[in-house]
C-alpha cells in the first residue's frame, strides 16, 4: 500500500510570497481544500462575504487572527489552538489586526473550487467559486459561528471532523484522512508538515507529538 504523502514545512504549492503575506496550498481534494498562511502585522485579509454551499474554518497556529462577523464586521480576536467554523450564509471576513505576524490554516469543506480560485488570484485569472458579497436577504445569524479552543474534538459535522491529538512515542495517527503536525515529529513529518493519509496509511510518532487530525466527508 502506498505510504502517506508528506508536504514538509514551507514546501506547499506557492500561491503568494511577499514580506507581509505568504500563502501555500496544502490540500485540494474535492471534500477539503486547505491553505497555510502567514500574514504580517496589520495585513488585511478578505472583506466581508458569505459562502452559499460550504463552511469556512480557521485554525490559528501562531499569533492572533481577527475574525469579522456580520454586516457590521464585529471583530473577534483568536489565538493559537483556536478553531473557528463559519457556516454557509454567515457574513464574515478576516485580517491581522495585531502588531505581529500570524500563521493559520484555512479549511474549506467541501472545497467547492477554493484551490482553483487561489490559483487564479496567483496567475491573474478570474475564477468563479462559492463566494459572494453579503446579499440583501437569506443571511444566517452570526451566533452560528463557533469558536473552539479546548483541544480534543474541535469540530464534528458531516463535512469535516477536526481533532487535536496528542501522541506518545510509537503511537499512530488514527481515523484521519490527513493531519498537520503541530509539534514533535512523525515518521518523515516534522512540526509544520502536512500529511495526506487518504491512502489508508498511517504515520507513527517518533517521540511525543501533537497533531491536528482531519477527516473530510
Amino acid at each position: 500500500m502506498p505510504g502517506p504523502v508528506v508536504t514538509l514545512p514551507h514546501a506547499g504549492e506557492l500561491i503568494g510570497d511577499a514580506p507581509d503575506r505568504r500563502v501555500e496550498l496544502l490540500c485540494d481534494r474535492d471534500t477539503l481544500h486547505v491553505t497555510w498562511s502567514r500574514f504580517g502585522a496589520g495585513r488585511d485579509g478578505a472583506d466581508l462575504h458569505v459562502h452559499r454551499l460550504h463552511a469556512d474554518h480557521f485554525y490559528v497556529l501562531t499569533g492572533e487572527l481577527t475574525i469579522r462577523l456580520g454586516l457590521e464586521g464585529e471583530q473577534v480576536a483568536i489565538g493559537p489552538g483556536t478553531l473557528v467554523r463559519v457556516p454557509p450564509m454567515v457574513v464574515h471576513g478576516f485580517r491581522n489586526a495585531s502588531d505581529a505576524d500570524v500563521t493559520y490554516l484555512n479549511l474549506h469543506a467541501p472545497g467547492v473550487g477554493f484551490a482553483g480560485f487561489m490559483r487564479g488570484l496567483r496567475d491573474g485569472r478570474t475564477v468563479d467559486w462559492d463566494q459572494i458579497d453579503p446579499p440583501a436577504d437569506g443571511l444566517r445569524p452570526t451566533s452560528l459561528a463557533t469558536f473552539t479552543a479546548a483541544g480534543g474534538l474541535l469540530c464534528e459535522t458531516p463535512e469535516l471532523t477536526v481533532r487535536e491529538v496528542g501522541l506518545g512515542a510509537g503511537e499512530e495517527v488514527e481515523q484521519a484522512d490527513a493531519c498537520f503536525v503541530l509539534d514533535g515529529q512523525l515518521e518523515g513529518a516534522p512540526a509544520g508538515s502536512w500529511a495526506d493519509l487518504g491512502t489508508g496509511a498511517a504515520l507513527r510518532a517518533i517521540t511525543s507529538a501533537r497533531v491536528l487530525a482531519l477527516r473530510a466527508g
